[in-house]
């Protein structure tokens, strides 16, 4: 289906983007920050091109999921092994996300969904972090601007950047990036939360929730 022709293309921008990123230059990193602004674009583009389609499926569904973690998962391990965050930041958001998944595995073999009507979360609460519009479009505007910033970040140490802005620029464009990228930290557990709660059915079968 052509939305999940678009899904399986952004595995190949995204290995384009880091392969400009590799090269360590100015025109490199800006290349890499217009391509991952439209690998994220895209990200909403396959759902428009499946519902005017009519060919939402199940699998759609979790194939954008798995493309979104891979998307996700080197975006962080990448910038990660460059020194330009903690390595253990990548350890806890793959950690998060093959639980998270695990756990949303085991609710689809029972035909509960991450989103949507059939959703696993019952609770108002667990519902609203985790499946509500303003949730999901607060974390994927903060992912996207975390994955932007450490472009941004790194672009800084580079000498065609350090000879155009002041130091103060530079530092302030920093601390904003990694503002930015622990808040997306933040949002990620927090949204994790609510699908470990809400997954005591699963961990103790035969306990009433």
């Amino acid at each position: 289906m052509a939305a999940n022709l678009i899904t399986i293309f952004r595995i190949a921008l995204l290995a384009v983007i880091f392969v400009f990123l590799s090269r360590e230059t100015v025109n490199g990193h800006s290349a890499a920050f217009f391509l991952t602004i439209i690998l994220i674009a895209l990200d909403g583009v396959d759902g428009m091109v499946a519902r005017r389609l009519h060919q939402e499926s199940q699998f759609g569904s979790v194939l954008d999921i798995v493309v979104d973690r891979i998307v996700e998962n080197c975006f962080w391990i990448f910038f990660a092994v460059r020194g330009v965050i903690p390595y253990w930041f990548p350890m806890i958001v793959a950690g998060r996300g093959f639980l998270v998944d695990g756990i949303r595995s085991v609710a689809l073999a029972r035909g509960m969904t991450a989103f949507g009507t059939n959703t696993l979360h019952k609770s108002k609460l667990g519902a609203f972090l985790v499946s509500s519009r303003f949730s999901r479009g607060l974390y994927g505007v903060a992912k996207v601007c975390s994955f932007l910033f450490l472009i941004l970040i790194e672009a800084m140490e580079l000498e065609g950047v350090r000879s155009v802005l002041s130091t103060g620029s530079r530092q302030l464009i920093i601390g904003i990036g990694y503002t930015t990228i622990y808040f997306s930290l933040f949002l990620c557990l927090l949204r994790g939360i609510p699908v470990l709660a809400e997954s005591r059915p699963f961990l103790f079968p035969g306990r009433t929730p």
